[in-house]
């Protein structure tokens, strides 16, 4: 009797060793699919003639920010916009954003667009690329903004020359 035992110890010692043995299944790699790219936000030429179509600079000191923000915004005939700001703090600058997109007025609301920060494209349905602003006073040579959001701090512009940069 031990020796049925025995074999068919052997028996099941040989089928496990056997097992191991056989070629495995090599695991699948499937590689992720690229994300969708991000929505286009087609611009909207401005009005013919509107009078914040120019070059404007701004000095701002942002609440809970120990420095000055300077901002250029070229807001252009055809709808599209350039912003880019610095950060002064003491005797550093810093450059902050560099962002490219749309913008439009309607009811005497300013809103900005973001569509490519630092050159890389944005997701348009993030809020933190829309920003909104209540026209206060366009002058020919200013420019009077309220942020849209409760305590809204005042941003007052002034117009450059085409061109102009900020210096770094």
């Amino acid at each position: 009797m031990s020796s049925v035992y025995l074999r068919s110890a052997s028996i099941a010692c040989a089928v496990l060793a056997l097992a191991g043995c056989v070629a495995r299944k090599p695991a699948v790699i499937t590689e992720a699919q690229p994300a969708d790219p991000p929505k286009q936000v087609a611009c909207v030429p401005a009005k013919n003639g509107d009078p914040m179509i120019g070059t404007w600079l701004s000095n701002t000191r942002p609440r809970d920010v120990s420095g000055e923000l300077q901002s250029l915004i070229v807001l252009s005939a055809d709808g599209t916009m350039a912003y880019e700001s610095l950060l002064k703090i003491g005797r550093k600058t810093r450059p902050a954003l560099r962002e490219t997109g749309c913008w439009t007025v309607a009811d005497n609301v300013y809103t900005m667009q973001t569509t490519k920060s630092a050159g890389e494209p944005v997701d348009a349905n993030d809020p933190i690329y829309v920003n909104r602003y209540r026209v206060e006073k366009v002058e020919r040579a200013k420019l009077t903004l309220r942020e849209l959001k409760s305590g809204g701090q005042v941003v007052t512009a002034r117009r450059m020359p085409q061109g102009y940069r900020l210096p770094y």
